[in-house]
């Protein structure tokens, strides 16, 4: 369903809500009696033509449990998803709790916010909620929502210019402040009067520190804390600790500059922050920007420009030498060379005829070609990698759910601890050094370096995927990557080529005749074998008669036509049908051939031995494997021979044939039991169980699409030497993880404790506080220059 369809009332308390899985009136009885049923349900209504469920409730509060009555009365509802861009996140602390506001609507299921890109993605039933409620409720907690006509990039630029106006606007004000404490301490007795230091402050402390008030205000409002709560504490304490010294007593040791250089360093380093994080963003922005935003059509023989969004299936479209290619399809006219590298990493350019497939945003060269649409612009390729890879950015690995425990405490402890350094330092020695070192524990205290020390590294981590060709879309998988001691290999079309030729043919003398039905049989088959068989007897003209299919999993087709029943596929077809085979007819026992066996009516008509060669880059990937201590396995479903023989050439350690798609799942459950953590490499349909089985997965990108939505990581170019770069990431990423979190815990296990003791000053502990979380998302950006060594050193074999 396409449109958001939801109803509530607040006063009567109905709501209409989608249902799935509605088929029949018999459907909508027992939905209607498991409803009524339950007593908080006070009338229920199903309509099966709409398919959805008119539900009035005696409490509203109990719509929450909908989802979970209509899924135990065996049907189902619809979700929704959204990712929405918002303002004002500013700490680990809002994250937390932007996703525990939202958790507590009714129908919302989750909530994930990412304080690297301020971007929240929300799933939630529809019909129990809007996604105008979600945005109304994110707006009355202070976190208001970008317009969704708003490009992210604007919204990202709109985000740092007021921080750049405002710090620029507070330097100025407290610089003249911090040349005559600097002067006062050098004894040249430079310190302002009491008025200046009070005007220069009063815009910094109230304008420019307004966010820090506001952000302060709906926090505590909410029930949490986050970092403006310290901000807004420790320089209000400061300002109006130095007010009460001017005006009631006669000391001129104020604190106004503390205020001010505090707010004004701290607005410094959230603008290179935020500048910081954009920077971070580049590889997919960049890949975003890369479809053009128009098309030359073909309309009754004219070109016409026209939007990417008025594209339809089957359009035609003219492409230019030059010209970035505008939507995927395939050339209909013209020949050319297309530049992949911005979406697979392949450097050098592709030859493209007709018939082939170009995809959007991939830099057309010397020839001018005619393209035929095949997909629209929500499904071209480019688009799927961008959400794929938005998608793992948005999910947080088990370490961030644990770091936002440890945030969502955070900010209540530091105020504890400042309470107890102000009381302890009063006590032992005066109320202006308590107060001071109780104001340099709350602006040195910083949850920022522990929020970005995650989500900026995996922003990175996927953005060098992606600039390398490795796709990655469960980030959770990364972890388990990192951490294999076993690869399964899946054979055809992922160690070998994918392209197998029939090196021998096999007729009986009787059965030549036939050849033009075993044709007309491959022709209609996809499996790569098949293609071979089909291209192996091109010279014959197949037989035109329409024939019934039946799809045998692991072992080939049955193919009926009038009273005859042709079986095309192994051996273990023809067995369970009672085909005898020869000893003549068999091939010896050492063939390293995969064989395709063809019957007509359990007499034997055909045999093809068929080879396929390994990729070139197969051997060299295998050695480096080996070379980091993991484990290799190949699992076929082709004959023992040809799986050992494979095996064998790429020093595989372990092989096994003949398996059927779900004993290869088996055999990865059996695995795992054995060597922990594995994974799954392949690329076809009947590697998709194996896939979901795996601990982690990793697709071929020219396999299916089923493999590859399975698959957590999936590979751009078919170049197994990308593994080896995934597995170079995953680590990479692991200890860029580990090494930010370090830095920001042992920032604040050395900064508080030093701050308490009133070994620093509030204006030192303002800058090190900004310079924290500037430093830990800088310490990812590193990562974004970094190149995978394998990417460099893999060179095909000759």
């Amino acid at each position: 369903m396409n449109v958001e369809v939801c109803m509530s009332d607040n006063q009567n308390n109905r709501f209409i809500i989608p249902i799935t899985g509605l088929t029949c009136a018999s459907c909508v009885s027992r939905l209607e009696r498991s409803l009524t049923k339950r007593d908080a349900v006070e009338s229920v209504s199903v309509n099966l033509a709409l398919a959805n469920a008119d539900i009035r409730l005696k409490d509203k509060a109990d719509a929450v449990n909908l989802p979970e009555w209509v899924k135990a009365s065996g049907f189902d509802t619809e979700t929704m998803s959204a990712t929405f861009s918002v303002q004002n996140v500013t700490c680990a602390s809002c994250t937390a709790r932007i996703e525990k506001v939202l958790l507590k609507l009714p129908g919302v299921q989750s909530a994930n916010a990412n304080l690297a890109t301020s971007t929240l993605k929300v799933t939630w039933v529809n019909g129990l909620i809007q996604k105008s409620d979600i945005v109304a409720k994110l707006a009355q907690i202070n976190y208001p929502v970008v317009d969704d006509n708003q490009e992210q990039s604007a919204a990202e630029s709109s985000r740092a210019k007021p921080l750049a106006r405002e710090a620029v606007m507070g330097a100025a004000l407290s610089l003249p402040m911090v040349i005559a404490m600097i002067g006062e301490l050098a004894g040249l007795g430079w310190m302002l009067p009491a008025l200046v230091q009070f005007l220069l402050t009063l815009p910094v402390q109230f304008i420019i520190g307004r966010r820090f008030y506001v952000g302060a205000y709906h926090s505590l409002k909410n029930g949490s804390a986050n970092m403006d709560v310290l901000v807004a504490l420790g320089t209000t304490t400061a300002f109006f600790y130095s007010l009460y010294l001017w005006l009631f007593t006669p000391s001129m040791h104020l604190y106004f500059e503390a205020a001010a250089v505090v707010i004004t360093l701290v607005v410094v380093g959230k603008w290179l922050e935020e500048r910081a994080k954009y920077i971070t963003g580049n590889a997919i922005r960049k890949l975003m920007q890369l479809q053009p935003s128009n098309a030359s059509k073909w309309e009754e023989g004219e070109l016409v420009k026209t939007p990417i969004t008025d594209l339809k299936v089957k359009d035609e479209i003219q492409v230019t030498p030059g010209e970035t290619i505008p939507a995927d399809g395939v050339i209909v006219k013209g020949a050319t060379t297309i530049d992949e590298s911005m979406l697979t990493g392949e450097s050098v350019p592709v030859s493209k005829i007709k018939g082939e497939t170009v995809l959007a945003g991939t830099q057309n060269g010397n020839g001018s070609i005619r393209v035929r649409l095949e997909a629209t612009s929500e499904n071209f390729r480019l688009k799927q990698i961008v959400d794929l890879v938005n998608d793992a950015q948005m999910k947080k690995p088990e370490i961030q759910k644990t770091v936002d425990k440890i945030a969502a405490v955070f900010v209540p402890i530091v105020i504890g601890i400042a309470a107890l350094t102000l009381l302890s330092q009063w006590w032992f020695n005066s109320f202006d050094v308590a107060l001071m070192a109780a104001v340099s524990v709350l602006v040195i205290a910083c949850p920022c370096a522990l929020g970005l020390a995650t989500p900026t590294a995996i922003m990175a981590s996927s953005g060098v995927g992606a600039r390398v060709g490795v796709l990655i879309r469960d980030i959770d998988q990364l972890q388990l990557l990192a951490g294999t001691k076993a690869i399964v290999f899946d054979k055809t079309g992922t160690l070998t080529q994918g392209q197998p030729k029939v090196t021998y043919k096999h007729t009986p003398r009787h059965a030549e005749s036939e050849l033009r039905y075993v044709k007309s049989i491959a022709q209609n088959s996809q499996h790569p074998l098949a293609h071979a068989i089909t291209e192996h007897l091109a010279d014959l003209e197949s037989h035109s008669n329409h024939f019934e299919f039946e799809n045998i999993s692991g072992q080939g087709v049955i193919a009926h036509f009038n009273d005859d029943r042709y079986l095309f596929g192994n051996e273990k077809l023809l067995s369970a049908h009672q085909v005898v085979i020869k000893e003549e007819d068999r091939p010896s026992k050492d063939t390293a051939a995969s064989v395709v066996w063809v019957s007509k009516n359990q007499q034997l008509i055909a045999r093809f031995d068929i080879e396929d060669s390994p990729r070139d880059d197969a051997k060299q990937t295998i050695d480096q494997l080996h070379q980091r201590g993991i484990k290799t396995w190949m699992l076929s479903g082709d004959n023992n021979a040809a799986a050992t023989s494979i095996a064998t050439q790429l020093g595989i350690d372990n092989a096994i044939g003949e398996l059927m798609p779900e004993h290869k799942a088996q055999a990865i459950n059996q695995l795992i039991k054995s060597h922990g953590k594995v994974v799954m490499v392949g690329d076809g349909i009947n590697d998709a169980p194996a896939l979901a089985a795996a601990s982690a997965s990793i697709a071929m990108g020219t396999g299916t699409d089923v493999a590859m939505d399975t698959a957590g990581i999936t590979l751009m170019q078919p170049k197994l030497g990308l593994i080896v770069a995934a597995i170079d990431i995953a680590v990479k990423t692991q200890h860029k993880i580990k090494q930010n979190l370090f830095w920001a815990f042992i920032y604040n296990c050395i900064g508080i404790p030093l701050a308490a003791f009133g070994l620093l000053s509030p204006i030192v502990a303002g800058a090190a506080m900004a310079f924290s979380s500037v430093s830990v998302v800088l310490s990812s950006i590193l990562l974004l220059s970094w190149t995978p060594k394998s990417i460099t050193q893999q060179e095909p074999q000759k």
